[in-house]
């Protein structure tokens, strides 16, 4: 019966496992397609952050819930039938046995699940908060690192994780709770009906006690299965409510096919009023309390519910884009003109009239969205492989020349977020994709700002005009000096269209157009050019075709990690012990296990003795001692599931906290080369299964190692030569624990890299979602992901099976030591007093002996999220300190701002042997104002980052007023000067964080500075002022509005050394002159180092030197007077081919 009960149970487990595997895939695969088809007011409400957790945490929760889902029927019917059988031993006594489970199962069912009800969601919704934050902090890694924010950040995300483990904390309790009174009445069920029983019999013999504490076995299975069943359901009903409600937010509308059968132009705008669809506000503002200027600018903390006000509006709207032609939109920073290219794209709600949009269509976004992919796939972007028309594409970006540069050509592997591309490289890269999309419709929001002048011009006139003649091409761009060889301009102002025509009406009209384009200096070539057209300028669309085929070679050049494998060794078991608390608890929990098992072992002794009457006293007698030792074993009980929870919760706080700290001081080059969905696994999942899933395997492998020694104690005493036959099957059971150990942990293992790929590919879809959308590669991507899906299914499958199949061979090495010892049982080697014991024990024993093997397997499989951890807390490359005793006192340092570089050499950590900068020996004198210009590529931002040594120096030194940087603590160097990267990047909270995040201004300056860069009247005229809400990296303002916003914050802080990394690429032509006389006017003694690629003779006025790098080396360095009275001086040639 037992064998035949052993194999129709794990044929069940093998359907009841892939059920739940079919239901997690199913459930992962419907949220990839959900995020893809979610509206732009879903992609507001639900984060990166929020979507990643529901696909790595909430499928998995419900999935396990579904894989023990038929134990909710299973466990009571086992309880009713044992019952029946104890009740036919025992008759009316059972009766007490079965009251004290009575009020066990109450409490469980009752009280428990309410107190964990309330926990679980909070922990989840916690997480949710925690996870976004880290996705944030990932994001914006950059602009922590330059500003020395590290500890405030850490600061931050502990305080929500705090939160969170007050949660955490009481679901756990309900966990030990549920753990206690399952061995509660393990324990008093027995002593109730036995003592009973005693009492009413006058006493009580081997023949009814053993077979019934045989019975009262039965019930450890379900009692200890029990609390994680219901622990599990309490889980995933929480994720099952979350991820229904994900599923049902409303999608993007279906596109409109009339436009086809009414107009032909590709695109049509009639009355057209669109808005940004409303948010709901995540909370109040954050940060620290900021100084007052005066009562009444105290922030209100608005309702949690209130709808925020619409991004942007676009009102009004008329245009009608003919076939084939190149229309600019032009406007003044954040006057909408982004947020048209989103209402033709159908990103923005349609709030009144009709848009028309024709033919299929190509998108570069502002922000190039770039996939941790090889190059030719970033080109191909899922078309099929065509040799030619690649290799068109690459010569129409321009990009030709930049596979040189890549270690394996075309097949270079690209970094998360092209990490491990310039600004430049990245808006080629994607305009290349473009191209080879071969669409009928271009949409190029502002593509040419991150390119120097040589490179845009020829970017515009071989790929926009020549190239792309014939296509119908809308191209934002703040380089007014292509406009004139466009056929259509259209000017935004305030949300709405309030010009349009070409360059020679507009210009005639003396209005905003005129007014945009009088900053222009043009030269007598370009006046030449005025008026003509591009059918006039490209008299044919280009034909050229590569005769021969692009560089390929042998993939490789990955900068991405790859996971390690291996066993669990003692150091993570010691990490762990040490999180817990120590030799301390270790120590406790060992003193505790033994006086709980010891306690069972006496017990059990004194039934015995009390069967053969070994000592002449009352049946009174009996009961009380009984009754004793049993209150003993219960405070045992309660003492070592107290440890155990406290020393959980304890190392769950330690391990975040020491792998955030680990996190946020790893080096600059380690993002770069490390998916985001990668990190945020970790401290999703990985996190996840520490706090959630390693408590009830921690119980479980205690109880099974402590129920183990106790029974061998027990059978030792009963029949001593059975546990000779025992230690000879443990033999066995050794063999078959070693095979199944490796296999499940390396198949964990397995399973946790093929989930990666994943995960990337979910993290990096929903940063593209715009771009996905345009192309119309939703079903690429959805193919792509269900492909990654399956292969990350494959170790989950064979790890189930595995634990299948261990325990079938476990079951049958049990039926097989029962077997025997009931043989033993027919001979003279074990008497009948001693022979109900050894066949109780010794089935018993068999099944915690399969219990301790597959528990012990099944936490060295969890403790691989625990080694995982472990690499972010020891084992990442980590900066030098942020502080040393040594620094100059901050806010004195630097005083001057006087740079030397000397015999600077530097190299990627990737490519130690190539360098990138060589030879640079520079002197920047203090108060004076450098612009760096030069190629795509040749190491302008490189320079800045060896200054804030977010690049170690190779050789040679850098000073600053005579400080050697090497020396100084690297958050000291960095808090002494500002920088404004290329890409800004602003984190969620209010206009005021985002100026002043540390709180160290009042309201005054905040408004002064804003005055200063020209935002004062937009953010007086928000409902909210300085607290209006800023959405994640300022996605609620344009580009060239954050940039704004980080300069304001630049001239707050009123830096001595100010670094700009085309800090006005997003501004408009004239705006960036009147922003750098801003910042020399109010941060007069600042020296400031100014990459530039957008240059103008006006804006030459503004700087003391130029500095041209070429391949990594200073080519020249002297006033822009100097140089230019060389002609052939190469930053001759670059403003000559600006002017142009």
């Amino acid at each position: 019966m037992k064998i035949l009960y052993t194999l129709t149970g794990r044929a069940s487990d093998q359907i009841v496992k892939r059920l739940a595997l079919n239901v997690r895939t199913t459930l992962s695969a419907a949220i990839y397609q959900k995020s893809l088809r979610l509206s732009a007011h879903g992609l507001q409400k639900y984060s990166k952050g929020y979507i990643l957790n529901l696909a790595n945490v909430d499928t998995e929760s419900v999935s396990k819930a579904v894989d023990i889902a038929h134990l909710t029927w299973g466990i009571p019917l086992q309880l009713i039938t044992v019952i029946v059988l104890l009740n036919r031993i025992l008759g009316v006594s059972v009766w007490a046995g079965v009251g004290a489970l009575t009020v066990g199962v109450i409490m469980l069912v009752s009280i428990v699940p309410i107190f964990m009800a309330k926990s679980a969601p909070m922990v989840l919704r916690i997480g949710d908060r925690r996870i976004k934050m880290i996705k944030e902090i990932l994001d914006g890694i950059k602009l922590i690192k330059i500003r020395g924010w590290e500890s405030l950040f850490l600061a931050r995300v502990e305080a929500v994780r705090s939160e969170q483990l007050r949660y955490l904390k009481m679901f756990d309790i309900g966990i030990a709770l549920f753990v206690m009174v399952g061995q509660f009445s393990n324990i008093l069920m027995p002593i109730a009906a036995l003592s009973l029983f005693g009492d009413e019999s006058g006493g009580v013999t081997a023949a009814k006690i053993f077979p019934a504490l045989s019975f009262f076995g039965f019930l450890v299975d379900p009692l200890l299965s029990l609390p994680q069943t219901l622990s599990l359901f309490n889980l995933a009903t929480a994720s099952w409510g979350r991820i229904y409600q994900f599923l049902s937010a409303k999608e993007v509308a279906a596109p409109s096919d009339v436009a086809h059968a009414v107009y032909t132009d590709p695109i049509r705008i009639i009355d057209g009023s669109f808005a940004w669809p409303e948010k709901v506000q995540a909370g109040p503002p954050r940060g620290p309390p900021p100084k007052k200027a005066a009562p009444k600018s105290e922030p209100k903390v608005t309702n949690p519910e209130k709808p925020l006000a619409p991004k942007t509006h676009l009102n009004d709207v008329n245009i009608s884009i003919k076939q084939g032609s190149l229309t600019a939109i032009v406007g003044s920073v954040g006057s909408g003109k982004s947020s048209l290219m989103s209402a033709i794209l159908g990103e923005m709600q349609v709030v009144s009239g009709k848009i028309f949009c024709n033919g299929s269509v190509a998108y570069c976004p502002q922000q190039p969205w770039i996939q941790s992919n090889s190059v030719q796939d970033n080109i191909l972007f899922g078309k099929p492989m065509d040799v030619h028309q690649l290799e068109f594409a690459l010569n129409a970006a321009s990009f030709r020349a930049d596979l040189d540069r890549l270690p394996n050509g075309i097949a270079s592997e690209i970094a998360e977020n092209g990490a491990n591309l310039s600004g430049g490289q990245k808006a080629r890269l994607s305009l290349a994709r473009a191209v080879y999309a071969d669409a009928d419709i271009y949409v190029l929001d502002d593509v040419l700002a991150a390119l120097d002048p040589r490179v845009s011009r020829l970017v515009f006139q071989k790929c926009i005009l020549e190239a792309l003649h014939g296509k119908t091409r809308l191209f934002v761009t703040h380089q007014l000096q292509y406009l004139n060889q466009v056929d259509h301009i259209i000017v935004v102002s305030q949300g709405t269209v309030i010009e349009q025509g070409s360059y020679a009406e507009l210009f005639a009209k003396d209005g905003e157009f005129k007014r945009l384009v009088s900053h222009l200096e043009t030269s007598p070539s370009q006046k030449a050019k005025l008026g003509k057209t591009p059918s006039q300028q490209a008299k044919q669309k280009t034909e050229k075709k590569a005769e021969k085929k692009p560089q390929t070679k042998p993939n490789g050049g990955s900068i991405i990690a790859v996971e390690d494998s291996g066993s669990i060794t003692l150091h993570t078991w010691w990490s762990y012990i040490k999180a817990m608390g120590g030799v301390p608890i270790l120590l406790l929990l060992a003193l505790l296990i033994c006086l709980f098992q010891g306690s069972i072992v006496v017990m059990n002794q004194w039934l015995s003795w009390w069967s053969r009457g070994k000592f002449q006293e009352t049946v009174v007698f009996w009961i009380e001692v009984y009754d004793g030792i049993g209150a003993g074993s219960v405070f045992a009980v309660v003492s070592l599931n107290t440890c155990i929870l406290i020393g959980v919760v304890r190392a769950s706080r330690n391990f975040h906290s020491m792998a955030m700290s680990g996190l946020l001081s790893a080096p600059m080059w380690w993002f770069e080369t490390q998916p985001t969905g990668r990190i945020l696994n970790r401290f999703g999942k990985d996190v996840a299964s520490i706090d959630q899933r390693l408590l009830p395997q921690l119980y479980a492998l205690i109880a099974s190692t402590g129920s183990c020694l106790s029974a061998s104690v027990i059978l030792g005493i009963s029949a001593p030569i059975i546990l000779g036959v025992i230690g000879g099957l443990m033999v066995v059971y050794a063999i078959v624990f070693v095979f199944y150990r490796r296999s499940i942990r390396e198949l964990k293992r397995l399973e946790a890299t093929e989930r990666s790929p994943l995960q990337s590919q979910l993290s990096e879809t929903l940063d593209g979602i715009p771009t996905i959308a345009a192309y119309k590669r939703e079903g690429d991507f959805s193919g792509c992901a269900n492909g990654l899906l399956d292969k990350s299914n494959k170790p989950i499958f064979l790890r189930n099976s595995a634990e299948i199949w261990v325990t079938i061979r476990m079951e049958l090495l049990s039926s097989l030591i029962v077997l025997v010892v009931a043989m033993l049982g027919q001979t003279s080697v074990v008497s009948s007093s001693h022979l109900g014991v050894a066949l109780s024990y010794s089935n018993a024993f068999t099944y915690i002996l399969n219990l301790l093997i597959k528990s012990a397997a099944n936490i060295e499989s969890e403790m691989n999220s625990v080694d995982r951890l472990l690499e972010y807390t020891e084992r990442l490359p980590q900066e030098h300190p942020a502080h040393l005793e040594t620094d100059p006192v901050e806010g004195v340092w630097p005083s001057r701002g006087e740079i030397v570089f000397k015999d600077l050499e530097a190299s990627y950590p990737s490519r130690p042997e190539r360098p990138v900068l060589k030879n640079v020996n520079l002197k920047f004198v203090p108060g004076e104002t450098v612009f760096i210009v030069g190629r795509t590529g040749s190491g302008k931002s490189t320079l800045l980052s060896i200054l804030l040594r977010l690049l170690e120096i190779g050789k040679g030194r850098v000073e600053v007023d005579g400080e050697d940087i090497s020396k100084l603590g690297v958050a000291t160097l960095r808090r002494g000067m500002e920088l404004i990267p290329q890409d800004p990047f602003i984190f969620s909270g209010t206009i005021r964080t985002a100026l002043d995040f540390e709180g160290r201004f009042d309201d005054t300056k905040l408004w002064n500075a804003l005055d200063l860069v020209g935002l004062k009247t937009t953010i007086s005229n928000m409902s909210d002022k300085l607290d209006t809400t800023v959405s994640d990296n300022g996605s609620n303002f344009s580009v060239g509005q954050r940039q704004l916003l980080c300069l304001a914050g630049a001239i707050l802080r009123d830096p001595k050394i100010l670094l700009l990394d085309e800090a006005t690429s997003s501004l408009d032509s004239g705006a960036d002159v009147f922003l750098l006389k801003t910042v020399r006017a109010n941060c007069p003694n600042a020296t400031v180092m100014s990459v530039m690629h957008r240059l103008s003779d006006k804006l030459l006025e503004q700087c003391d030197k130029v500095l041209v790098m070429e391949e990594g080396t200073p080519a020249e360095f002297d006033s822009p007077q100097a140089l230019l009275a060389r002609p052939d001086s190469l930053f001759a040639k670059l403003m000559e081919a600006t002017r142009q």
